[in-house]
This record gives structure tokens, C-alpha cells and sequence, in this order.
């Protein structure tokens, strides 16, 4: 892949702003986590910058992690394909990781669990859902994981 120029990069950076606020950042969901956190490391489309700060930005991430511009170039490509219909193996991939098989009231129903992944995490919003899980699970209204359909242990060791 070649190099992507400067007036690619802020092109790149404009077009991921427009689809962050034309969809409310929910296109990014096709994405991992960890592709749409390196979108947001590397392209910063969602923090107010010109263009020279902008390109100082790119600068400064390049060199302190290398391998950022590849691993945001392939998650760009990734989500535009989606955007445009196009088939991607990043986004087929993390779209079957996230989809589960559950069985309730004899019928059998997937289900899909995706995420968006915010520049900021938004600590008072991840501590009230924090809380309203332990609460939730102290008064029992949470159901008992069955093994056959919960989702494989993914922990590392």
C-alpha cells in the first residue's frame, strides 16, 4: 500500500468526521474495539485541529507507535467497504465474534452485541453501569450464564 500523503491523511481524517456525525459514530460498530480505538489514535477525526496541528498530530503518533498508521489505514479501509457495501474479512470477522447463538422458549435466536468506541471514555456513564450491574446482580435479576450458549472464555492466561 502506498504511503499516504499529507493531503490524504487530512482527506481521511475528514471523511471519518463526516461519518462520525452523520451516523452518530454507530458505522463504526463493525469494527473491533481495538481497529476503532486505532482510527481515533491515529486520525483524531473527532478533536477540533487545523491542519497543521492535525499533521503534527500524525507525526507525533507515527513515531511514538510505528505501526499505527497500517493498523488505521486497514481499519479505514475496513469500515469505507462496509460504508459502500463492499465485503471486508476485518469487518465479516469481528461481525461473526460478535454474534451469539442462544436458545429461549424453544425457539433459537442470535444475537449480536457491538460497541462504539468513544475518543474519551465517559467514566461517570461506565461507573452508573457499573453499579447498575452489581445491583442488578445482587437482587437476582440478572439470568444464570448457561454454558452451552455463553460465548467462550476469550481471557488471556
Amino acid at each position: 500500500m502506498p504511503r499516504l500523503t499529507s493531503n490524504d491523511y487530512l482527506s481521511t481524517r475528514s471523511a471519518l468526521f463526516q461519518l462520525w456525525t452523520a451516523t452518530d459514530g454507530f458505522v463504526f460498530a463493525v469494527l473491533s474495539g481495538h481497529a476503532q480505538r486505532d482510527l481515533h489514535d491515529y486520525f483524531a477525526f473527532t478533536v477540533p485541529m487545523t491542519d497543521r496541528e492535525a499533521l503534527a498530530h500524525r507525526t507525533a503518533m507515527t513515531k511514538a507507535f510505528p505501526s499505527l498508521p497500517q493498523t488505521a489505514g486497514r481499519a479505514f479501509q475496513a469500515v469505507n467497504a462496509h460504508v459502500n457495501g463492499q465485503p471486508n474479512q476485518m469487518v465479516d470477522r469481528h461481525l461473526e465474534q460478535s454474534t451469539v447463538t442462544v436458545e429461549h422458549a424453544g425457539k433459537t435466536r442470535k444475537i449480536r452485541a457491538l460497541g462504539v468506541a468513544h475518543p474519551k471514555v465517559k467514566l461517570d456513564l461506565l461507573a452508573r453501569a457499573t453499579v447498575r450491574f452489581i445491583q442488578d446482580d445482587m437482587n437476582g435479576k440478572l439470568p444464570k450464564s448457561n454454558p452451552k450458549t455463553s460465548p467462550p472464555n476469550r481471557s488471556r492466561k
